[in-house]
């Protein structure tokens, strides 16, 4: 009887750790570039498992639907870890257009953690805003 018991119980620890792993693990293709950063995107180690960041958190706490994650500008627009720049922005997807199946935004390497304030993009370079400025000077020329 006691044997019995003990398969019983092996069984249903099997059964709830699968389901928590696999009802887990699918959601860093649920994110732009989630697959590219791992769990660290929602938990404060890479390996996951331990507790959720900023991040993580700000998803637990209204950006699920059952155990899949809602991206969407909403979520994009908000800036979870309080260092000034948006979770769209930090996952290079600044309106949250990004769906499920699309290839990820942006380069993966400028990629940085929405739930991790010491994680920010560099500003933008003087070229880089000069350019962009020059790009939008000469498009509302052209619409003028």
């Amino acid at each position: 009887m006691h044997a019995l018991r003990s398969l019983a119980v092996l069984a249903v620890v099997t059964v709830v750790s699968t389901t928590a792993i696999d009802a887990r693990g699918h959601r860093v293709a649920q994110v732009p570039n989630g697959t590219n950063i791992g769990c660290i995107l929602c938990h404060n180690s890479a390996s996951g498992g331990d507790a959720r960041n900023a991040f993580g958190l700000e998803i637990q706490n209204g950006f699920l639907n059952g155990f899949d994650v809602v991206w969407g500008a909403e979520l994009a627009a908000l800036d979870s870890d309080g260092d000034g720049v948006t979770n769209g922005q930090e996952l290079l997807d600044p309106d949250g257009l990004w769906k499920i199946g699309d290839d990820n935004p942006g380069d993966a390497a400028t990629v940085t953690l929405p739930g991790n304030a010491d994680s920010v993009p560099p500003p933008p370079t003087a070229v880089t805003a000069t350019t962009w400025a020059s790009v939008k000077s000469a498009l509302r020329d052209l619409v003028d």
